[in-house]
């Protein structure tokens, strides 16, 4: 159903009094997808996050097109919208053949890519003639609007003047003015960037799945551009095309994530800190020596750092990698393979690497109150970590079913929308603070 925005004075209420409540028992198998109702809580909560960052985002309105069989290839759609955007996108399902998704870039350039990648992997789904009807409407925060209404007004628009016109996207025309024009791309001032420091961090809870209290952060790079906002690393991690500009970026995350670590010590606040750390820097002669002697100009002992390591690729560490890891691990550094399943050499890294920790993939924590194979592999996967005497996290938990579902697995930690989003620092030991303050005055009334 073409949804008619231009008549419609309060798009979102209408939406509202429409949406069907869930969109799992739909009787052509679609994969569970948050509907309508849960699509517009994460956009207004997403345009708060975007106001309080001077960050942007972009929302896509997808039609599948008409059809004689309504629900045909709408499973096909669905998995295939959740495989392509990323784990910090949203896809929704609104109602009929029609989608919405979130995405977290910056600018015009980024959410055309991505477009382009969404319409190449429904047309893969459906079909090449299936995917010609394909049809969506683009906007993006702020630039098309500043509130929920506006913008999905907006995308409606565009969305019908790619109907009418029968082109595949249409973006939404930016309002003269409203956002500032880049002079400079992305590529070019990547390198400035680093030396001004305009690479921050921004710290992901991780919690308690039977307390809910924190119990550390993972530390995620921003880049806060002084025109786009603040970026995710989607965005620019790209853009590190040689080791020297990978390896300055990183060291430089690191003294601010030891930094951090110090200042929270000094203050009381006992939290572990993880970082991620790219593969290809591991091989680098003498990199142990060089965080370990960052930690001792801190003040800080090994213990407090953890290092997370990505799957993919572990399995075929050069020698020098690999004594950079025993010497770290020996020095008391934690170790994490995070996105744990997704890689070919997971249960092989877990048997050779000296890890402590791993978090289990997003990919099937997601689906574990839905799918019973997912809920097995995650059972498996804790199990296995009980035994190996390993610290299981997973991720990606965004509900509090989810939530539940894993302790009932035996699951003990877990990270995700369900809790908060990634945080600056202040705003976080802000949640950290309600948290505790929250358990304080229940364990009182016990």
């Amino acid at each position: 159903m073409m949804l008619n925005a231009a008549s419609d004075t309060d798009l979102r209420k209408r939406l509202l009094d429409e949406a069907p409540r869930a969109f799992a028992p739909n009787p052509a198998g679609v994969p569970s997808l948050p509907d309508r109702e849960a699509f517009l809580r994460r956009l207004d909560m997403s345009i708060r996050m975007a106001e309080r960052q001077r960050s942007s985002f972009a929302v896509m309105l997808l039609d599948l097109g008409p059809t004689e069989d309504p629900l045909s290839g709408l499973a096909a759609a669905a998995a295939a919208l959740r495989i392509t955007v990323r784990l910090t996108d949203t896809v929704a399902w609104l109602e009929g053949r029609q989608f919405a998704v979130l995405l977290n870039v910056a600018n015009e350039e980024g959410a055309t890519r991505v477009g382009g990648k969404i319409f190449e992997a429904l047309s893969e789904a459906l079909g090449e003639a299936a995917g010609r009807e394909v049809r969506a409407g683009m906007a993006l925060y702020p630039g098309h609007g500043k509130s929920g209404d506006q913008l999905l007004r907006v995308v409606n628009s565009a969305l019908y003047q790619a109907s009418r016109g029968r082109k595949g996207i249409v973006m939404a025309v930016l309002a003269e003015g409203v956002l500032p024009e880049v002079r400079e791309t992305l590529g070019q001032r990547f390198g400035m960037a680093i030396e001004q420091n305009e690479f921050v961090l921004c710290f992901l809870p991780v919690v308690n799945l039977v307390s809910g209290l924190p119990v550390g952060v993972e530390a995620l790079a921003r880049w806060r551009h002084p025109d786009l906002g603040l970026l995710p690393p989607a965005e620019f991690m790209h853009l590190a095309t040689n080791e020297s500009a990978l390896e300055g970026l990183s060291l430089r995350l690191l003294d601010q994530a030891l930094l951090q670590i110090r200042n929270w010590r000094e203050r009381g606040v006992a939290l572990s800190l993880s970082l991620n750390f790219a593969p290809v820097l591991l091989a680098r002669e003498g990199l142990d020596q060089l965080i370990l002697a960052r930690l001792q100009a801190q003040g800080l002992s090994p213990e407090c750092l953890t290092l997370e390591l990505r799957d993919e690729g572990l399995a075929v560490l050069p020698a020098s990698a690999l004594r950079v890891l025993f010497s770290l691990a020996s020095a008391g550094v934690c170790l994490t393979i995070d996105d744990f399943g997704r890689g070919n050499g997971s249960l092989l890294a877990l048997r050779d690497l000296p890890v402590q920790e791993f978090k289990i993939d997003a990919a099937f924590v997601s689906k574990v109150c839905h799918s019973e194979a997912d809920a097995a592999i995650v059972a498996t996967l804790v199990s296995l970590g009980r035994r190996l005497g390993k610290t299981v996290i997973a991720k990606g938990i965004e509900t509090e079913e989810v939530r539940q579902k894993l302790r009932s697995l035996g699951c003990e930690y877990g990270q995700g929308f369900c809790f908060a989003q990634a945080l600056p620092a202040q705003e976080l030991e802000d949640w950290r603070d309600q948290r505790m303050a929250a358990d304080g005055a229940r364990q009182t009334v016990i």
